[in-house]
């Protein structure tokens, strides 16, 4: 004899962590609490979540609340790579768009330590030729450097596209002056 149950099959928090993240997040201070005891699978859960908010609120332009979650991630697991990654990569755009020399170069090296926490990932090197290019458009070898590291790794494609240009442009106004001076 079969027994079905009617009532509906609720998903996992892991799940709910991807898929409706606010409602892992609001019950966060019970789960920190389990997750202190015996069950430390909270934690990635909960981070997971806060990363989904992140990412959903970064997508909409509310850097603000990105920065907020990631934050939030770096405070329940100080060790999360994609937080810090995430948040150097944003603090860095935050200095970039200020533009001034100082605020370039703070941002170059948050830029740095982002790509050094990701090493796959070419985003961090390509906002590093951006702001080199904007500090001084004639410093072509690290603006040139910048783009072929940020070419050698996974890149979106329109940072991408956007990169192989700024790079030929580099290359192309470097010879000139080159051979201006010749």
């Amino acid at each position: 004899m079969l027994f079905y149950s009617c009532a509906p099959v609720q998903p996992s928090l892991k799940t709910l962590s991807v898929t409706e993240p606010d409602v892992v997040v609001a019950k966060q201070d019970s789960l920190l609490a389990l997750s202190k005891d015996k069950r430390p699978e909270f934690v990635t859960i909960l981070t997971t979540a806060h990363i989904n908010i992140a990412r959903r609120a970064e997508s909409t332009g509310d850097i603000s609340t990105a920065v907020d979650e990631y934050q939030k991630v770096l405070k329940i697991d100080p060790t999360n790579k994609t937080a810090r990654y995430e948040l150097l990569v944003l603090e860095g755009l935050n200095l970039y768009r200020k533009g001034s020399k100082s605020a370039l170069w703070d941002a170059i090296e948050l830029f740095a330590k982002a790509a050094s926490i990701n090493m796959d990932s070419g985003v961090a090197n390509y906002w590093i030729a951006k702001s080199y290019e904007k500090k001084d458009s004639k410093d072509f070898e690290l603006i040139i450097e910048a783009y072929e590291q940020a070419l050698i790794k996974k890149l979106p494609d329109d940072l991408r596209q956007d990169a192989e240009e700024a790079k030929n442009i580099a290359h192309k106004n470097k010879t000139t002056l080159d051979n201006f001076w010749k």
